[in-house]
């Protein structure tokens, strides 16, 4: 133990007790003590004069005490030992050896207390004044509260200087153990005597609080062991209470004594597990590696034990959370092998016991693709069968199924973890299986002819049916990005709000539009039918001019848009954006396409940053208040497992009528929509047939995801709507938010939610969709709820009083409806497709329908903590109004 710093009073009593003692034989005293002394040089006790001396050597102290006044007595502060300080200077002190201080004199004047400490304080034990002195050297510490000096406040000041805290209500932390795995504080602990440990431990227990005793202990252990993962053990043997669950745990309690001590408190073990796992969660939250380092050795200590099973068991420890994946993995092995409604509710149990897991920021990385999995899933469960004609194939693969083409890029890629990784290929190929169906049956239908309706624009008709009217008020920004698929227009229109666009939907329809590419579906026959608003055959000079001949519009390829240093955007480019006089520009980015050479597709992530020129582009068109319309001249897919057909000359997806019949998983297309020569060729069908060498995707073939061309219309945020148009409510599936839950009887009928027309159902059926009048047949008694609440008096009298903008009575019916149906829980954009309102609309509606129903402050209808999940109590929303069953 290190020596005390003497003060004053301290040295002082000691003096005195030397002096008036009877057998006194030396005028010099040794006194173990720092060797540091600020006090006066000479102290006056009585007549005698005592001179302090710094014996910081042996030579130190013995020429003060020969150069000592013949009046003067001498006291020598050292640390060194008999030995070290010399025959010479030992034999002419007092008792000849080193004395001790009474240490506890100088207890007292380190909290700034006068008198001396009672003898609560000098019952801890004879540890405290030196831990007290070693500790407070630097710092000091906090003076007693009244000048009145308390056990417990000289065990609160150690443990906090021990643990190198500010001040002692940091004790109080439900954090307050995360230093203790600090190599600086577990050298501190180290360094005590075993007395000063016990001693310490003891005292904490008693004045402080158990469970920082016992973690105290735990950081005491020998070897490296974090108390940080010792509480993350005792947190899993003690979570049941006093009573341990089954023999394993029992037996393991008594084996994790070693670290914590014999019978511990249980709620002293269940504090110490709260905090060492609220300690962790911070550490996970913030990304620091030693939280991974602290759950490993939990884990490792479950398995020290003899009890791996409870590491397993665990909602927090890594075993526990492999486990959980594990779960979630073979779920989705079987829903692939057989999707359904019980197949798509045991995958999101799954997902959601992972994402209900502790340590579940260690699954970060992988969360994502298991989520588009578990979308997958449901859209699989949902056994749609392919769309009748070609125009509602086009409709179904937009609205629906490119959704799932999208996610289908994210599980391609996969995960590092062999259970995740073999059941997400067998996703995979079963999504790949049914989409090949649906593409199939799309081919079946498809021929060369002229479109029979306009449901689905003609790429040739994108100009003179959609570009040209949106100019009639405003000018137009034209964006055609080379082979982007509506999958990929899925992941970049999601990116366009954050950018201050608002996507613009027809009013009729409430869904984004599609088109349908030109035959073959690569870029010299379908791009240039666009800008010529024509079907004709070219490159980028009779795009050009035909687009300027069409619509009296400028259009600019790759090469013009390059810039000279200092540019991000051509100024030729951004001036002709900024031209008031220039109703319609086009712009053409390659991107996507130049991508499908070489680049892994499946991993990139097509954003607003991701595409050459598009930033700089959006920011120049904002400016100028342009409504731009994304679209594409043909879609793409990804090269998944194809098989080479090798056909001398051909492109990578269709041939020459003449190079032999179709196959099954080709089709024959001819008539005028067929710009091939000769009016007629064969088009790939199946993603898994090419004509040409390997790359990363193709385009060409008669897929769904080649022929459909996505439309996404948005304006800058605040603008005006072009007439016709509407802002868009959410695009997604409702299975894209919707986690699977048992079928229940559903709502009644609902009236119209807006005085517009309502919006159509996406494609695919969903978890909301019903049936009206089985409904009323088969759930008499919840059919009515939502109408019953509108018509109940006290929801009359709410909304009579609700201000100046009430929640229309068909809005409250249809978002109550909705979540009936749901079992009481629906993702806020579901609500909005319902509605048919914007997202951002939403949020307003939920705020003032809440204000409404929420009586006295009950939350009938409420946020989930996860942010975007609507809950609706319908047992209290049925007290709370009075509503009475149905007939």
């Amino acid at each position: 133990m290190t020596a005390p710093t003497a003060t004053e009073p301290a040295l002082r009593e000691h003096l005195a007790a030397w002096l008036n003692g009877g057998r006194r034989r030396s005028r010099t005293i040794l006194v173990r003590a720092q060797p540091t002394w600020t006090g006066d040089p000479v102290l006056q006790l009585g007549e005698i004069n005592v001179r302090v001396v710094e014996g910081v050597s042996g030579l130190a102290a013995l020429d003060a005490m020969r150069s000592a006044a013949t009046d003067e007595f001498v006291a020598v502060l050292t640390t060194l030992t008999e030995a070290e300080l010399g025959t010479a200077v030992v034999l002419d002190a007092e008792q000849q050896k080193v004395t001790d201080l009474d240490e506890w004199n100088s207890v007292p004047a380190l909290f700034g207390v006068r008198d001396a400490a009672a003898r609560p304080v000098r019952d801890l034990g004879s540890w405290v004044p030196r831990l007290l002195s070693a500790l407070g050297r630097d710092r000091g510490y906090t003076p007693a509260p009244g000048g009145v000096l308390s056990a417990d406040h000289v065990v609160r000041s150690i443990l906090v200087a021990l643990l190198g805290l500010d001040r002692l209500e940091s004790l109080e932390s439900s954090t307050a153990l995360a230093p203790l795995d600090d190599p600086g504080v577990r050298a501190r602990l180290a360094d005590l005597d075993a007395d000063a440990r016990a001693g310490l431990m003891k005292a904490v227990a008693h004045h402080v609080d158990p469970h920082l005793a016992m973690a105290l202990r735990a950081a005491s252990a020998p070897g490296r062991v974090s108390a940080i993962a010792v509480g993350l053990l005792v947190e899993e043997l003690w979570a049941a209470g006093a009573v341990a669950p089954d023999p394993a745990v029992a037996a393991g309690r008594v084996r994790a004594e070693q670290y914590i001590g014999t019978a511990p408190s249980v709620l002293a073990a269940q504090r110490y597990g709260a905090s060492a796992k609220l300690i962790t969660q911070r550490w996970l939250a913030d990304g620091d590696q030693h939280a991974r380092e602290v759950l490993e050795q939990a884990e490792a200590l479950c398995s020290d034990i003899g009890w791996p099973e409870g590491a397993a068991a665990s909602d927090f420890l890594p075993a526990g959370l492999r486990a959980r994946v594990s779960a979630f993995a073979a779920a989705i092995e079987a829903a692939a092998a057989e999707p359904g409604e019980r197949a798509s509710m045991a995958v999101d149990a799954a997902l959601a016991a992972i994402e209900a897991h502790g340590a579940r920021s260690t699954f970060a990385r992988s969360h994502e693709t298991a989520r588009m999995a578990a979308r997958l899933v449901r859209w699989l469960g949902e056994g749609s069968e392919p769309a009748t004609g070609l125009n509602a194939a086009i409709l179904a693969y937009a609205g629906n199924d490119s959704w799932a083409e999208r996610a289908l890029g994210d599980i391609w890629d996969g995960d590092t973890d062999r259970d995740l990784a073999r059941a997400y290929r067998a996703l995979a190929h079963s999504v790949q299986a049914v989409r090949r169906r649906q593409d199939a049956a799309a081919a079946a239908v498809l021929t060369g002819a002229l479109a029979a309706d306009d449901a689905v624009l003609p790429v040739e008709s994108l100009l003179s049916q959609l570009v040209v009217p949106l100019s009639a008020r405003d000018r137009v920004l034209l964006i055609v990005l080379d082979g982007m698929s509506a999958a990929s227009a899925v992941e970049l229109a999601a990116e366009l709000p954050a950018q201050g666009w608002t996507e613009l939907v027809r009013e009729s329809t409430l869904r984004r539009g599609a088109a349908l590419a030109a035959l073959p579906t690569v870029t010299e026959y379908s791009r240039t039918s666009l800008f010529a608003g024509e079907l004709l055959a070219g490159n980028q000079q009779i795009e050009k001019l035909r687009f300027a001949s069409a619509v009296g519009g400028k259009v600019f390829h790759k090469d013009d848009l390059r810039a000279e240093a200092g540019h991000a955007l051509a100024p030729a480019v951004s001036d002709a954006i900024a031209d008031s006089g220039r109703k319609i520009i086009g712009i053409v980015l390659n991107t996507i396409d130049d991508a499908l050479a070489s680049a892994d597709v499946d991993s990139l992530r097509w954003t607003v940053h991701t595409v050459a020129y598009l930033e700089a582009i959006l920011a120049a068109a904002r400016d100028t208040g342009r409504i731009v319309v994304f679209t594409s001249d043909h879609g793409h897919i990804v090269e998944r497992g194809s098989e080479l057909r090798r056909v001398e000359r051909s492109s990578a997806r269709w041939r020459d009528a003449s190079t032999g019949s179709a196959a099954k998983d080709e089709v024959l297309v001819t008539g005028p929509r067929v710009l091939a020569p000769g009016g007629s060729a064969v088009l790939a069908v199946s993603d898994g047939v090419r004509y040409a060498s390997k790359r990363a995707g193709y385009h060409g073939g008669a897929s769904l995801a080649e022929l459909t061309i996505p439309i996404v219309v948005v304006k800058p945020r605040g603008a005006d709507n072009p007439t016709g148009w509407v802002e868009a409510p959410p695009q997604e599936p409702t299975w894209w938010n919707e986690p699977a839950r048992q079928s229940a009887d559903t709502p009644s009928t609902t009236r119209k939610a807006t005085k517009r027309k309502a919006p159509k159902a996406p494609a695919g059926s969903t978890l909301f969709d019903f049936d009206p009048e089985s409904a009323a047949t088969s759930a008499p008694q919840r059919a009515g709820i939502a109408e019953r609440l509108v018509a109940s008096p006290t929801y009359k009298a709410r909304r009579g009083i609700a201000g100046r903008h009430p929640v229309d009575d068909a809005i409250a019916t249809t978002i109550i409806s909705t979540l009936v149906a749901g079992g009481g829980r629906a993702h806020r954009d579901t609500l909005a497709i319902r509605v048919g309102v914007p997202a951002a609309t939403m949020s307003g509606l939920l705020a003032a329908l809440r204000r409404l129903l929420n009586v006295d402050g009950y939350p009938i209808i409420d946020i989930d903590a996860d942010g975007v999940t609507v809950v609706l109590d319908s047992a209290l929303m049925q007290e709370q109004f009075e509503l009475k069953a149905g007939p």
